[in-house]
C-alpha cells in the first residue's frame, strides 16, 4: 500500500496525547508516518512520544522552541512528509482502525481522484463515540462553498503543485481555504464511512469564545467570491492579505490558483 503521511500541529495537548496514541496504534494502515510539529513540548508529552516510538518508530517528531501559527505549523509538516498521501489529523480527534486504510485504498484504486473525504461524528468529550453524526454523501456540489471535507479528509502529495500549501496568515480556517483551492484543481471523492471522531469541547482554535473562525471565514469568501454570511465583519478583515496565500517570504495570489474561479467570474 501507498505509504500516508500525517499534518499533525501539536501544542499542549498532554491530555490527549496518550489516547491518540493509542489511536494510532490501532490503524490498520501499514504504512503511516505520523509527522507531528510540537510546539513547546512539555518533558511529559516528549516522553510519551519517546516510549511510543521506541515500540512502533512511525512517528516524525520535529520539536519547536515557542509557539508558531498552526498555517506555519502545518507548512512544516508537509515540508517532513516523505508519504505520497497526506491527511490532516489532529491529536485531539480519533479515528476509526481503517479510516487511513480506506482513504488510501481508494487513492490507490481511483488514480483520477486527487483528494477522498468521508464521513464523522462529532462528539463532545474526547475518547466519546456518541454525538452528532454528519453524513457527507450527496454533498459534492458545496465542495467549493463550505468544509465538506471534514476533519479527516487525504489527498495526493502532488495536488500542492497546483494548490500551494496552507495560508500561514489564518489561525482557525487554514484547512477550509485549502479545501476551497483542492475543489477548484482537483477531483475529489466521497467514502461512505465514518472516518473518526471530531471532538468539539468549545475550546480548539475554531470553537473557543475568542474564536476567528468567522472573522477568518468572511476572508474566504472574500477571497474565492462566496456569499459573505456575515457583512458586518468585513472591515475587520483589513489585516489580512485577501489576495494572497502566505507561505513563508512566498506569497501566492489566490485567484491565480483557482483558474477556473477566474473563468467563471470573466
Amino acid at each position: 500500500m501507498t505509504k500516508v503521511s500525517t499534518i499533525t500541529p501539536c501544542y499542549n495537548m498532554s491530555k490527549y496525547l496518550q489516547g491518540f496514541l493509542q489511536n494510532l496504534s490501532k490503524q490498520t494502515h501499514n504504512d503511516i508516518e505520523v509527522v507531528i510539529d510540537h510546539n513547546n513540548p512539555s518533558d511529559e508529552e516528549v516522553t510519551m512520544i519517546e516510549e511510543y516510538n521506541e515500540i512502533y518508530d512511525n512517528i516524525f517528531h520535529i520539536q519547536v522552541e515557542g509557539v508558531d501559527p498552526i498555517g506555519i505549523s502545518m507548512n512544516r509538516c508537509i515540508e517532513n512528509a516523505s508519504g505520497e498521501y497526506l491527511c490532516i489529523w489532529n491529536i485531539d480527534d480519533l479515528r476509526t482502525p481503517d479510516s487511513i486504510e480506506m482513504m488510501a485504498k481508494a487513492l490507490d484504486e481511483n488514480p483520477d481522484v486527487d483528494f477522498v473525504y468521508g464521513d464523522f461524528t462529532v462528539v463532545p468529550k474526547f475518547k466519546s463515540t456518541e454525538g452528532e453524526f454528519v453524513n457527507n454523501a450527496g454533498r459534492e456540489h458545496l465542495l467549493k462553498v463550505g468544509m465538506i471535507l471534514g476533519p479527516f479528509f487525504m489527498f495526493r502529495k502532488s495536488l500542492l503543485e497546483k494548490t500551494k500549501v496552507f495560508d500561514e496568515q489564518l489561525v482557525s480556517g487554514a484547512d477550509f481555504d485549502l479545501a476551497i483551492r483542492m475543489a477548484y484543481n482537483g477531483k475529489g471523492m466521497h467514502i461512505p464511512h465514518n472516518s473518526g471522531y471530531y471532538l468539539n469541547e468549545g475550546m480548539g482554535a475554531s470553537t473557543r469564545p475568542d474564536s476567528k473562525q468567522p472573522l477568518e471565514r468572511t476572508v474566504i469568501e472574500l477571497r474565492y467570491g462566496l456569499d459573505v454570511i456575515d457583512p458586518q465583519l468585513i472591515p475587520y478583515t483589513k489585516d489580512y492579505d485577501i489576495e494572497r496565500i502566505h507561505n513563508g517570504t512566498f506569497k501566492f495570489k489566490s485567484k491565480c490558483i483557482v483558474e477556473e474561479f477566474i473563468t467563471e467570474k470573466l
